[in-house]
């Protein structure tokens, strides 16, 4: 192999490694939220999603979680912000999955898929469709 062609494969590979450290940051970033508290809040069992109004995210994940069939509560910001400031959520989409106690068994922040959100309600002993 000579010399300029190993040159350039280590140039790639130091810029795929950047490239992938850049995203899982991003990601991480994205998908953290602190922990909330919703005992202050009277919630159903299932789902609870925090949304906006202003939230173009919110939608997609309204759209999925309600093609679970399972009970959905919605709690937008600009309808309930006192709920907002009582659970401590500062990020939305934020769904939250509750078990029959009213405890939070997941908290699950940014665009969720069905398969992720299935296995939380499992987990919390609350039916979804199949």
């Amino acid at each position: 192999m000579s010399e300029t062609l190993i040159r350039v494969a280590a140039v790639v590979l130091v810029a795929a490694a950047a490239l992938a450290i850049g995203f899982l940051l991003r990601h991480v970033a994205w998908t953290s939220h602190p922990p909330i508290d919703v005992s202050e809040l009277d919630l159903p069992a299932g789902i609870v999603v925090f949304t906006s109004t202003e939230c173009v995210n919110c939608k997609e994940v309204l759209a999925t979680l309600r093609s679970l069939d399972v009970p959905l509560r919605e709690v937008t910001h600009e309808l309930e912000p006192a709920a907002f400031e009582a659970a401590g959520v500062e990020a939305v989409p934020l769904t939250v999955v509750l078990d029959h106690q009213g405890a939070v068994v997941a908290q699950l922040p940014g665009v969720v898929s069905g398969r992720r959100v299935k296995r939380a309600l499992r987990s919390a002993g609350v039916d979804a469709a199949a």
